[in-house]
This record gives structure tokens, sequence and C-alpha cells, in this order.
């Protein structure tokens, strides 16, 4: 010791903030606690996010956690799920329900006797007691509340029951909850991100074990993260206001508390926290709906440089390289904006990122998505690879998979339907006599087609209007050369025969 000692004081500055960072963060053991109740939020991948981040920035162990102590709220599959969107991203935890681990088990509801055994001790100790008040009381005095305008809460009436009406009562079957004596002072306490808070507890004795047995969400999250030996809690800064609640159970039971970290919102505007109404409030809409590649969004999730050193705006950042740059002390207390081009930015940069073998297989799983019966030829490594060279080399706009599939590059896989397109345009006879010229012609350049348009006294644009709507039901595109270059001649030929036939359908001629 004396000798790491003499070490240590002899270091340079940059060493001794090193090994005291190390020091401190010995032992480091974070948790997502996610209640599966539906979909995954995208406020709740980053709280993982930057779990994970601190877990391997420090080499601790990042816990997935299941919440499910509100047994009216379920959804069947949705904890499954939440552990397969995590492995998806690359933040696979240490310990989870799936994965094992020395603490679980990882479901709160198979916990149960714990929470008994905690809440016993709170009672025993006089930090608790038993509840008899009816939910009809609980909510009549609520409304009052909210008529008044004070702050709604429990009037603490069961809390100077004499024990032994109180064990009589118990002993008669009569339903209760067990509440927590709250102590009615200012509660300070020190966040990595915001620095020394204090909050006065105002509103009342809160429940911690329902009815029906199982743990609220406060008393289960404390009791867990002790016995889960949790260091550090990173979760959105909503939560600051429980956290009160938090401190005076750590010291009911005389339990140090963990180091806190709150990120700041996610938000529309700055302001608007982001809603659960909107669909681009969960995971899926970027990964299942739009196609981003994962690694944009954790990019996304990152942008504003918030826990990383030395940050560079215009950098996409492998996953590796946001665990070797993290910093907690770095997180800002800036709420996060949603900023569409962003996202558009960091989605074109991991396509660029991205070898094709990774993205062959989140292509493929696209097109089974959206376009089940499209043609088994389309879906050949070979064509795959060359529709993802050409978009790389020529489509800035190119971000997300569900442009090749619903949106403006579907052409790729799949040939014009109808020839609405064509008919709002053209005249029927007029459209079909130039399509067939072009495939009487033995040359597409330039001059070749703009002799077809002047022959029929047409501006050579028009002809190329045609020439799209025929190959890529769509007005606008890449430049006809690269269209030309990337459909040989007889996919073109193909693609102006089956115009002809569509609109020949569509006017009984």
């Amino acid at each position: 010791m004396a000798l790491f000692i003499h070490f240590f004081q002899n270091a340079d500055s940059n060493l001794r903030m090193l090994l005291t960072r190390h020091l401190c963060y010995s032992a480091v053991r974070v948790r997502f606690a996610p209640s599966p109740t539906g979909k995954l939020h995208l406020g709740s991948l980053r709280t993982a996010f930057y779990n994970f981040l601190f877990a391997r920035a420090h080499e601790g162990r990042f816990v997935l956690r299941i919440e499910d102590t509100d047994q009216t709220r379920l959804v069947p599959g949705c904890a499954e799920q939440f552990e397969r969107i995590l492995g998806d991203f690359g933040l696979s935890p240490d310990e989870s329900p799936v994965s094992g681990g020395d603490f679980g088990p990882y479901t709160q509801s198979k916990r149960l006797q714990i929470y008994e055994d905690a809440a016993s001790q709170l009672l025993e100790s006089g930090h608790a007691y038993p509840c008899f008040c009816s939910s009809k009381r609980v909510e009549m005095l609520r409304k009052a509340a909210a008529r008044s305008g004070a702050l709604p809460g429990y009037d603490n009436l069961c809390r100077s029951l004499d024990p032994s009406e109180a064990r009589q009562r118990l002993a008669h079957g009569e339903p209760y909850v067990i509440r927590f004596k709250v102590a009615k002072e200012p509660v300070d306490f020190q966040d990595v991100v915001y620095g020394p808070l204090s909050q006065l507890m105002e509103e009342g004795d809160f429940v911690i074990v329902k009815s029906d047995k199982f743990p609220t969400y406060h008393f289960a999250n404390v009791v867990d993260d002790k016995a889960m030996k949790i260091s550090h809690v990173i979760r959105g800064m909503e939560w600051i206001a429980s956290t009160p609640k938090h401190v005076q159970l750590y010291r009911s039971f005389d339990w140090k508390p963990p180091t806190w970290i709150h990120l700041p919102l996610i938000t529309r505007d700055g302001s608007k926290k982001l809603s659960k109404r909107d669909a681009d409030a969960f995971v899926d809409f970027y990964t299942k709906d739009k196609g981003y590649l994962r690694l944009a969004v954790l990019n996304f999730l990152i942008r504003n440089g918030s826990g990383i050193r030395n940050f560079e705006p215009n950098r996409l950042y492998e996953l590796k390289q946001m665990i070797e740059q993290f910093d907690d002390t770095l997180i800002g207390r800036r709420n996060f904006m949603m900023d569409h081009e962003s996202l558009e930015f960091y989605g074109r940069q991991a396509f660029r990122y991205e070898s094709f073998e990774t993205l062959l297989p989140e292509v493929l799983a696209r097109l089974e998505q959206d376009i089940p019966d499209v043609n088994p030829a389309l879906k050949h490594p070979d064509y795959i690879r060359k529709v993802v060279d050409f978009l790389l080399n020529h489509e800035e706009a190119f971000s997300m998979l569900s442009s090749l599939t619903t949106g403006e590059f579907r052409f790729f896989f799949a040939i014009p339907t109808t020839a609405d397109g064509v008919l709002a345009k053209f005249d029927p006879e007029v459209a079909r006599t130039l399509l067939r010229e072009l495939l009487d012609s033995s040359t597409w350049n330039l001059d070749s087609l703009k002799a077809i348009a002047k022959k029929h006294k047409l501006a050579y644009p028009k002809l190329f209007n045609l020439i799209r709507l025929s190959i890529i039901d769509s007005s606008s595109g890449p430049p006809m050369s690269e269209l030309f270059e990337f459909f040989d001649r007889s996919e073109c030929e193909k693609r102006f025969s089956h115009m002809i036939e569509l609109i020949a359908k569509r006017t009984n001629v």
C-alpha cells in the first residue's frame, strides 16, 4: 500500500485522475429495469444504452431486470422482446432473466418473498405500518385535494392506529396495504449530472406493498438495487422527483444509496416531452417501420456529444469507440431534441460503414416483411449487392431500408402495377406508340431519344418522363443514364412491354 501511495503521489495529474476514477468505480454494477407493458420506448433504449456504456467503460456488469409488479398492465412476451432488442443493438446484458446470474431471479414477480421479508423488517423497525383504508376512501381524498388545489396524498390516518387494534384487524383477514412513514423534511442528495439537489416530501405516507401482496415500483426498486449490489442508478431525469422516496427508504434500512445519474429528457422541440402517443416515440418505428440501421440509431442518441470525450458531430462512432470515449461527467443537462436531419445523416453514414455481408440479411428481412411475394431472382445476393452499390454511389438520400421496399427506391424490387401515372400525363395511344418505338430503337442514347421525341413533336423531357414512369413508376429518381446503366436493355424492354399491357387493360384496347 505504501508503494502504491508513493506511486500515486508522484504520478502526473492525468494519471492520478484515471487512477482515482478507477478506484471510485470499482465493482460497477448498473441495471436497466423496464416494465413489460408494451413496446420499447426510445427513451428506454437510451437509458439502456447509457447503462451499457457506463458498465463497459468501467469494466462493470450490465443487468437487465424486469419490473412486472403491476400485474394488470403486463403484455405477454414483452420482456423477451426487450432482451432481444438489446441484443440486436449490441447491448446484450451480462445478467438477465434469460442469461441468468448470481443475483436472480431477474423478474420481480419471482422475488415476492424477498419483498415480504424487507417489508416485515420495516414494520418491525417502525418505519412502516398496515393501512386498512379502502381504495374508495383514498380516491375521495384525492378528489378533495384536487378540488382545493392541494397536493394529492394520503392523510396518514392509519399511522396512528393502536398496534393492538392493527394486529386484531390483520387477524380477522381485513384487506390492507403497507405504507412507509414519510419524514416531512428536506431530502438532500447528489446527482452526477444535476449536482446537489434538495426536495421536501409533502405527499403523505406512500404504499410499499399493495393489497395483492405485490410491492410497488418504488419499494421493489430499492430492495432489488440493494440485493443486486447496484452501484450506480442511471435513468431519465423524470425520476428525480421520486428519488427522495428512494433515499428515505435506503435510510430506513440503514443502507448506503447508489450513485445517482439522471439523464436529460428526450423532447420534440427542447421542451415538449416525447409522447407515447407518437409513433416515433418507440424503437420499432426506427427499426421495424423505417429500417434505420441500429448503429445509426445509437449515434443519433448521442448526437449532442453528451458523455463522449472529444466528440466529433460529423462522425459515425462504432460502439467500441463510444465505450472507449465515454465519460459520465460529460453528460449534459440540456434536453435532447429530436432532429430528422441528424437521423438521416447518421442513416446514410451507417449504410456506408456496414459491410455488405451485414446488410444482406437486413435487406432480405425487409423484403420478407414488406414485399413477401417479391420475385425470387430479386432476392439473389448478387442482385442485392448491385442495388446497394448503386445507391451508395449515386443516391445521397439512401438512409433507411424502407426506402427500398415502400419508398422512393421500391422500383428495384417491384415493377409498376398500374398505368395511372402514365395515363395522367399521356394520351394512351401516344404513350403506346412511343413505347413501341423505344422497343424498336437499336440505341437509347441522348441523341436517339431526342430524335424520337422530335419525330412525334414532343419535348424530349416529356419522353424521359414516360420512360421513368414505365421503368420505375415515378417522375423523379436517378438520371436517365443511371437508370439505363442499372437496368440492362432486356429488363427495360420487359418494363416497356409491361406498361403497354397495363395501358391496354386500363383502356380496354
